[in-house]
């Protein structure tokens, strides 16, 4: 069989990167084209130090590049890879391009956030120059959404940028004991994602329904973020909770307890996972209009979606919901119906393996 290098990291921790690895290389569609086989670039760490200098990851990256010249023996295949969107990430991905395309293997990278425009505008020239060098050696770019195609206008070919979107594993969820007053933001607890405009949506919304509660569940950005975020949470008297990373049954439970997801990213995004899952769950979506978010929650559908994560805005449209339980019901059911036609696991497994099967 046509081999395959998967290079990327898995859990712990948990964010969009390494979930959406685990689900590569749980790809079954894939394993019938190709034999796959795993460079893990893991860094065990917190969140903090994703793509920072440090010993760390400079060690983790000299590691991946041993590891994929030693697996690069052989004839050749596809090598897959996320691409990074930081100086330091870059550098180690433009490595192993080089390396890859030297030994004469197709190279795929997928770009599971929006920022790598950002990044790219910003550099140095010499850095820009060789970015679209390093992109030059690649077979085939994938983009989270078609509305994400611009990010690599002018350094990769139009022909070469393919749509790529993701897909999230189905939790079959029991609703009965659902909560509809509980709103839910889950997901990384970070400035960048908009964690501190839920929460003050949140205050804002519990101002208003003296019964909703609200919950917030994943990592810290920062032990100070946390210590700010829960200082203010005081005032809502406890209707502000929380909880831990949740995966597996506790992340279950807590989609089948909330009544609504709000995610409002600052930041650009890819195409969020937590999204896919809330409509997975039946859950109507309140979120800011970044990256492929768009293309997934379907306004005044299956939820809301604002330009910016304005506290008053994001409240404004949980409280249309919170006071109409026949809207808020119809786009419960019209998110779940969202999912099983589009976003499932096996349609984004069928769509990943269809683009790396035609790379090679």
């Amino acid at each position: 069989m046509r081999r395959l290098l998967v290079i990327g990291p898995i859990p712990p921790p948990y964010h969009g990167v390494t979930i959406s690895t685990s689900l590569v290389l749980g790809n079954q569609e894939l394993r019938r084209v190709f034999a796959v086989e795993h460079i893990d670039t893991s860094d065990r760490r917190s969140l903090e130090n994703i793509e920072q200098w440090d010993p760390q990851n400079i060690w983790l990256a000299m590691k991946s590049l041993v590891d994929l010249l030693v697996r690069l023996r052989g004839g050749p295949g596809v090598v897959y890879l996320p691409l990074s969107q930081s100086l330091p990430g870059f550098l180690r991905d433009s490595l192993l391009i080089e390396l890859a395309a030297f030994r004469k293997w197709s190279v795929t990278i997928h770009l599971r956030g929006g920022e790598f425009r950002t990044f790219y505008d910003s550099a140095p020239r010499a850095v820009r120059w060789w970015i679209r060098h390093a992109l030059k050696r690649t077979a085939s770019v994938g983009v989270m959404g078609a509305n994400l195609r611009w990010i690599f206008e002018g350094i990769v070919p139009a022909e070469r940028i393919a749509v790529v979107t993701n897909g999230t594993p189905d939790l079959a969820l029991d609703c009965a004991a659902r909560e509809v007053e509980t709103g839910l933001y889950l997901g990384s607890l970070r400035r960048r994602k908009g964690v501190v405009e839920a929460l003050e949506a949140a205050l804002l919304i519990l101002g208003e329904r003296p019964d909703a509660r609200f919950i917030f569940v994943g990592e810290w950005e920062s032990p100070e973020l946390e210590a700010t975020m829960r200082a203010r949470a005081r005032e809502a008297n406890g209707r502000i909770e929380f909880w831990p990373v949740a995966t597996g049954d506790a992340k279950r439970a807590v989609l089948e307890r909330a009544g609504y997801l709000l995610f409002c990213p600052v930041e650009p995004e890819g195409h969020p996972r937590v999204v896919l899952e809330a409509h997975a769950a039946g859950l109507p979506t309140i979120a800011t209009n970044r990256g492929a978010i768009v293309e997934t929650v379907v306004e005044g559908q299956t939820g809301f979606v604002v330009e910016e994560p304005v506290p008053e805005e994001l409240a404004d449209r949980v409280l249309r919901l919170l006071r109409d339980p026949e809207l808020r019901n119809r786009m419960g059911r019209a998110a779940r119906e969202h999912y099983l036609t589009h976003l499932t696991q096996e349609n984004a497994d069928r769509r990943l393996a269809e683009w790396l099967g035609a790379v090679a």
